[in-house]
């Protein structure tokens, strides 16, 4: 009788958080979405008429921080034959203090939806593709995720990763690269499911227009290496469905992750 009072009094405490964080992630997860495809303009279209060499590497360290984005959402693996199908959204609320070539273009909050698509491999690995056509960049990605403990869905048992992602950018006016590592755990508490991760982004960015301000960087290429901070919540409101959000933290500037999709 004792555990069935217990059982019922936390009851209406889970419903409650499910209704609440099922009105909450939704609203967040299509704001990122949609404040990334606000504008019509291209955010990275003023690198031609601003960039310079003091803010070729600022431009890789924000072009990165979006690019490493919502590349994990849970510290379990999907485990051989699930898979998992959704939209990601990933922004920075300003640009790097000298990146003239996104601040010249008068660019504040910016970011990148995503479609991705997950499948469970062998030998505790999880692959998995993304990509995007987004005012004026097209963006091919994918990676690897290797689960470091036995996949168990049993509550407060900590689940981690090891979440590997590369992307290839095209722009008319530069090209860029990028590999993210990320170490990522989560719990089941209830219905929700915290996570976070702590890893880099490596990013290289090259000139491939005539620069306004300085036509002889035509060719010229830097590479950074910024640290990710991640920390989220995701949750299931159906078996098959899931909404996830998070607050990340890189190259000196604060964001979000986001994504809402259907996981078996």
């Amino acid at each position: 009788m004792l555990t069935s009072t217990v059982d019922s009094g936390d009851k209406p405490v889970d419903n409650l958080l499910k209704s609440v964080l099922g009105r909450i992630l939704p609203v967040f997860a299509l704001l990122s979405i949609c404040l990334a495809t606000a504008s019509g303009q291209d955010q990275f279209g003023g690198f031609q008429g601003h960039i310079d060499r003091g803010a070729l590497k600022p431009f890789a360290r924000d072009l990165g921080g979006v690019l490493g984005a919502a590349t994990f959402h849970s510290g379990r693996s999907l485990g051989f034959s699930g898979f998992d199908v959704g939209v990601r959204g990933g922004m920075l609320m300003a640009p790097d203090k000298d990146n003239r070539a996104l601040r010249g273009r008068g660019v504040r909050a910016f970011g990148l939806p995503w479609f991705q698509a997950e499948i469970g491999l062998p030998f505790s690995l999880d692959g998995f593709i993304r990509g995007v056509s987004f005012q004026g960049l097209t963006i091919a990605g994918g990676g690897l995720r290797y689960a470091l403990v036995k996949v168990s869905d049993k509550p407060l048992r900590p689940q981690f990763l090891l979440s590997w992602s590369g992307h290839s950018v095209a722009h008319k006016d530069f090209s860029a690269s990028h590999v993210g590592l990320n170490l990522v755990a989560s719990i089941q508490v209830k219905s929700l499911y915290p996570y976070m991760g702590i890893g880099a982004d490596r990013t290289k960015v090259v000139v491939r227009a005539v620069p306004a301000l300085d036509p002889t960087m035509v060719g010229d290429s830097t590479t950074v290496l910024v640290p990710r901070g991640t920390l989220g919540i995701s949750m299931r409101p159906k078996p098959y469905l899931y909404l996830h959000g998070a607050a990340t933290y890189t190259n000196r500037q604060a964001g979000f992750d986001t994504g809402i999709g259907i996981r078996f």
